[in-house]
C-alpha cells in the first residue's frame, strides 16, 4: 500500500475493500446526512489565530481525564459491528466482543425518561465513572450533573438518529481556560456563532466535557482543545483505517497508531517559520478509568488500550489489567523510582525505562545511582525525570596498608547499604514501584526491600544477569562468598512483586531453579540509534580527529606519528573529505570496526588482538610482503590515494574498566601495519553516531552465566550494522546467523570473518550486507508496550500493573516451561 497522509485516503481506501452495503452503512447518516457533514464541516468555520512573535516552540495538549493527566487526549469512540470491517475487526480495537446471544443495545426499546435511575443502579454495582453520551444542550447538561455524571461526552452519535442537530463541536465554549499564551499556540474564532457555548458554560467546570464526532485532523483536535474539550473520542476513522490496513501481523500495532501517525500532524506557524521539522502530536495514553479507591473493586477489565509515542511512530499493545486485591497501594502516586547501584550513564537499559515511563506512561520519575558518566541528552531535558546521584565509594587508596584492605572492602557494603537505604527512603518522594536492576545484588535488593516495606510500593526486578556468578569470576563458583551471594539473591528475588528479564534462558533458569516467574523484555534500541548521514560522519571524525592522531608519535595506518595529514587540514579525516560544501567519503579510506566493551573478564578481548594480528598477517603474504618491508609502503598509497585490494582495518574500542590499561599495554606492543586501534570514551549523544558511521561491529561478551545478551549488539543493529560475536549458549536468540551477524569461537574464525575478499571498495558493510541480507527492520525502532508485571502469589494480584515502555518486544511467561535444549538449540526465537 502506497503511504498513506490523511483520512480521506484511508476512507477511500476503505470504499474499495469493502463490500458496498457494509461502506454504506459507516459512510452514512440519518435522513438528508446533514448533520453528518456538519460534523466535519464546522470545524473548517473555525478559525486560527496564529501568533508569530512570540515563542510557541513548546505545545503542552495535557488535560485532566478523570484523575488521570494524559498527554494527547484522543480516544476510541464507541463503535459497533467493527467485524465488517474485518475479521478480527474488534479483537483488534479492544480484545473484546459480545457473546453470540447478545443483541445490540440500541435495538431494543429504551426508556429515555429514566436516567436518574440507570445512572443510580449502575453506581450501585461499581465504582468507574458513569459518562453520559449524547448531550447536546445546556439542560442535558445540568441534568447529567444533578445525576452524578462524572463526564459528558458531546455527541450526535456519528449523526445516525436526527438529521439536522448542530454538528458536536458547536456546542462547546468560547475557550479553554487552560489554554493559556504559555502553554497553546492560539485561540480560536467562530464567525457564525449560532448555537456555540451551551454545554461548556452549563458545566461550569463542575465535570469534564469531551468531544465525539467530526475529528479528521490534528488540528481538530487543537480546536476543540480550544473551545474547552477535556478529551476527544474518534469513531469512524478507526473503522476506515481498520478496513484498510487490517491484516493478521495489526495484532501487533494497533491500527489506530495509523491514524495518529499519519493524520493528526500540525505545523505550528512558529515551526514554519524557523523551518523546523513538522511537529507531530504528543503520545497518546489511555489510561484505565478508576474512580476514588479504583483498586477496591472485583472485575476483569479484559484488554484496555494503552497508546505510547516514538519518534516516528505510534503503537499499540493490547494490555490485560486484573483488579483482584482490596487495597493495593499501586497506581496512586504515579511516580516509579529506578534504582541503578552503578553507573548511570552507562546502564542504558535503564535510562531507556525511565525515558519510557516518563514519555510514554506520564508518569514522574526518579532514577537513583551514582554519577560519572552523563546520562543521555533526552533524560537530562526530560521535565518528568529526576536524577539523584550518589557519592560514589572510593577504589581502595594505594597509600593503604594491605592490612587494611580486608576492613576497606568490609566497610564498603555497609555504606553502600545506609546510602542506599538514605536515598531510597528520604530523599525522593514515595514511588508507587521500585524498578532496579540487578546485578548487582547485595547491597541492592536488600535495601530495595526494606525502602518497599517502609514506603509501601512494589517491587519489580529487572534480570540483567546474576550477580553470583560475576563475583564467581574473581573467587571461583565452590567459595563460600559466592554460594552467600546467590542464597541472598535468590532469597530477596523472590520476595519481589515482579520481574523482567533478558532471554528466555534465564527465564526458563530463573523458573525452573529460582521459583521466580519473569517476564522475557528483549531490549530494543532507541529511536536515536540509526544509520548516519555522511554529514553526520564527516562532523564527528572531525570531532574525534585528535583521538584518531593521538598518542604523538605513535605511527600506524591511520597516523603518520607526526602532525598527520588529517589533523593539518580540518576539512580532511581518515575517511572524508569536505570541498566547499561538498563531502566526499575517501575511496581508500579504511573499514571502520566497533567495539563496545567493560573491560570486563567476561570478554576476552585477547581474541580481537589475536585476529587483527591473524588479519594482518594474512593480507601481507597475500601481498608478497615480508618484515622487510616498511611502513613507507603502505603510507605511499595512502596519501596517493592508492585503493588497497583489502582494506585498513581501524578498531575503535569505546567503553571504561578495570582491565582497559592491561590491554591499551598489549596493543602497543603489536606490530602491525594495516591495523590501529583507538580507545575512547564518546559523549552519550556521540555513541549512536559512531556506531551509524562504522561498517562493521564485534562483540567479545561471553556473560558469566550464559544467560544474557549483549545490549550493545541490540544497539549495533538498531543502526544497521552487521555484528560479528562470539557464540554463547543463547547468542541466537539475538543473531540470526548469516541474517544479521557471523559467530565465531576462536581468533582464528574471527580472522576469517575480516577476511571478506579483495575488493576495491574498502567497506566491510557492504560486503556485509549482501552477504546478510541484512534484515535490520525498524521493529528495532518500534515502540512496544511493555510489561511492569506486579507478580503476587494466589493471596494478591495476579498481574496489576502493565507500565508502559518502549524500546522491547514483550514475551509473556510461557504456558508450559520452557524446554532447556530448545533455547540452546534457538529453536525458540524471540
Amino acid at each position: 500500500m502506497a503511504e498513506v497522509t490523511n483520512v480521506s485516503e484511508y476512507e477511500a481506501i476503505a470504499r474499495e475493500n469493502l463490500p458496498k452495503m457494509v461502506y454504506d452503512y459507516y459512510a452514512s447518516g440519518a435522513e438528508d446526512q446533514w448533520t453528518l457533514a456538519e460534523n466535519t464541516r464546522v470545524f473548517s468555520r473555525i478559525l486560527f489565530r496564529p501568533r508569530i512573535l512570540i515563542d510557541v516552540s513548546k505545545i503542552d495538549m495535557t488535560t485532566n481525564v478523570l484523575g488521570f493527566k494524559i498527554s494527547m487526549p484522543i480516544m476510541i469512540a464507541p463503535t459497533a459491528t467493527q467485524r465488517m470491517a474485518h475479521p478480527h475487526g474488534t479483537s483488534f480495537i479492544t480484545r473484546f466482543t459480545l457473546p453470540p446471544y447478545l443483541t445490540l443495545k440500541n435495538f431494543e426499546g429504551l426508556d429515555l425518561g429514566k436516567m436518574d435511575k440507570d445512572v443510580k443502579w449502575l453506581q450501585s454495582i461499581t465504582s468507574l465513572p458513569i459518562l453520559v453520551k449524547g448531550v447536546l444542550t445546556a439542560e442535558d447538561t445540568r441534568i447529567a450533573i444533578q445525576n452524578n455524571a462524572a463526564g459528558i461526552i458531546v455527541s450526535n452519535h456519528g449523526a445516525r438518529q436526527l438529521d439536522y442537530v448542530p454538528g458536536t463541536i458547536m456546542v462547546f465554549g468560547r475557550g479553554n481556560p487552560t489554554c493559556t499564551k504559555q502553554n497553546f499556540p492560539m485561540n480560536v474564532i467562530d464567525p457564525n456563532d449560532p448555537l456555540q457555548f451551551q454545554v461548556v458554560k452549563a458545566a461550569q467546570g463542575r465535570v469534564p466535557i469531551f468531544l465525539d464526532g467530526g475529528v479528521r485532523r490534528g488540528t481538530d483536535v487543537f480546536k476543540a482543545l480550544a473551545l474547552g474539550a477535556s478529551g476527544i473520542f474518534i469513531g469512524r476513522p478507526v473503522v476506515f483505517s481498520l478496513a484498510a490496513e487490517g491484516k493478521p501481523e495489526l495484532e501487533r500495532k494497533l491500527i489506530v497508531s495509523f491514524l495518529i501517525k499519519k493524520y493528526l500532524k500540525f505545523k505550528p506557524t512558529e515551526q514554519l517559520r524557523r523551518g523546523r521539522a513538522i511537529f507531530k502530536l504528543l503520545h497518546v495514553s489511555l489510561a484505565v478509568l478508576f474512580n476514588g479507591n479504583r483498586a477496591n473493586i472485583d472485575v476483569n477489565f479484559g484488554e484496555i488500550l494503552e497508546g505510547h509515542f516514538a519518534a516516528d511512530d505510534i503503537f499499540w499493545n493490547f494490555s490485560k489489567i486484573f483488579v483482584r486485591n482490596k487495597g493495593v497501594p499501586m497506581g496512586k502516586r504515579n511516580r516509579v523510582a529506578v534504582v541503578v547501584l552503578g553507573d548511570i550513564g552507562r546502564s542504558p537499559r535503564m535510562q531507556y525505562h525511565a525515558l519510557s515511563l516518563a514519555r510514554q506512561a506520564c508518569l514522574d520519575v526518579d532514577i537513583v545511582g551514582y554519577g560519572g558518566s552523563e546520562p543521555h541528552i533526552s533524560l537530562l531535558q526530560n521535565q518528568s525525570i529526576h536524577i539523584h546521584r550518589m557519592p560514589q565509594w572510593p577504589t581502595i587508596p594505594r597509600s593503604l596498608p594491605k592490612i587494611l584492605h580486608p576492613l576497606f572492602l568490609i566497610l564498603k557494603p555497609i555504606v553502600q547499604f545506609l546510602m542506599l537505604l538514605w536515598y531510597l527512603c528520604v530523599r525522593i518522594p514515595a514511588p508507587d514501584a521500585f524498578l532496579v536492576q540487578n546485578p548487582p545484588s547485595v547491597p541492592t535488593l536488600v535495601v530495595v526491600k526494606w525502602a518497599s516495606w517502609l514506603r509501601h510500593s512494589a517491587i519489580i526486578v529487572d534480570w540483567h544477569n546474576f550477580g553470583y556468578t560475576l563475583l564467581a569470576l574473581s573467587l571461583g563458583r565452590s567459595s563460600l562468598f559466592v554460594a552467600i551471594y546467590r542464597w541472598i539473591e535468590k532469597s530477596y528475588g523472590e520476595m519481589a512483586h515482579g520481574s523482567l528479564c533478558v532471554t528466555k534462558a534465564m527465564q526458563h533458569e530463573l523458573s525452573q531453579n529460582w521459583g521466580i516467574k519473569a517476564t522475557v523484555l528483549y531490549d530494543q534500541p532507541p529511536e536515536f540509534f540509526r544509520p548516519a548521514s555522511l554529514e553526520e560522519k564527516h562532523n564527528l571524525f572531525c570531532s574525534i580527529s585528535k583521538s584518531l592522531n593521538e598518542p604523538y608519535g605513535l605511527r600506524d595506518c591511520i597516523s603518520n606519528g607526526l602532525t598527520g595529514p588529517y589533523n593539518s587540514n580540518p576539512d580532511i579525516t581518515p575517511f572524508t573529505t569536505q570541498v566547499g560544501t561538498d563531502i566526499i567519503l575517501k575511496p581508500n579510506r579504511p573499514a571502520l570496526i566497533v567495539s563496545s566493551t567493560s573491560w570486563t573478564p567476561d570478554e576476552d578481548f585477547g581474541i580481537l588482538l589475536e585476529a587483527a594480528l591473524m588479519y594482518d598477517r594474512r593480507v601481507a603474504a597475500l601481498l608478497g610482503e615480508d618484515d622487510s618491508s616498511g611502513d613507507e609502503v603502505i603510507w605511499d598509497g595512502i596519501t596517493g590515494g592508492k585503493q588497497f585490494p583489502y582494506p585498513r582495518l581501524l578498531f575503535i574500542i569505546t567503553g571504561k574498566g578495570p582491565e582497559k590499561e592491561k590491554y591499551e599495554e598489549m596493543i602497543r606492543k603489536l606490530s602491525l601495519r594495516r591495523v590501529a586501534f583507538r580507545t575512547m570514551w564518546l559523549a552519550a549523544e556521540d555513541y549512536p553516531l559512531l556506531l551509524g558511521s562504522a561498517d562493521l561491529g564485534v562483540c567479545l561478551h561471553t556473560s558469566s552465566s550464559g544467560l544474557d545478551l549483549p545490549m550493545k549488539v541490540v544497539d549495533m543493529f538498531g543502526c544497521g550494522l552487521p555484528v560479528c560475536a562470539v557464540s554463547y549458549s543463547c547468542i541466537k536468540e539475538l543473531i540470526d546467523v548469516e541474517q544479521n551477524g557471523l559467530l565465531f569461537s576462536s581468533s582464528s574464525e574471527l580472522a576469517d570473518q575480516l577476511m571478506v575478499g579483495p575488493s576495491t571498495i574498502s567497506l566491510l558493510r557492504t560486503a556485509y550486507g549482501e552477504l546478510f541480507q541484512l534484515h535490520v527492520s525498524r521493529k528495532t525502532n518500534v515502540f512496544i508496550a511493555q510489561l511492569l508485571v506486579t507478580e503476587l502469589t494466589n493471596r494478591n494480584v495476579v498481574k496489576l500493573v502493565r507500565v508502559i515502555a518502549p524500546l522491547y518486544e514483550v514475551v509473556l511467561p510461557a504456558e508450559r516451561d520452557v524446554d532447556a535444549s530448545e533455547v540452546l538449540s534457538n529453536e525458540i526465537r524471540p
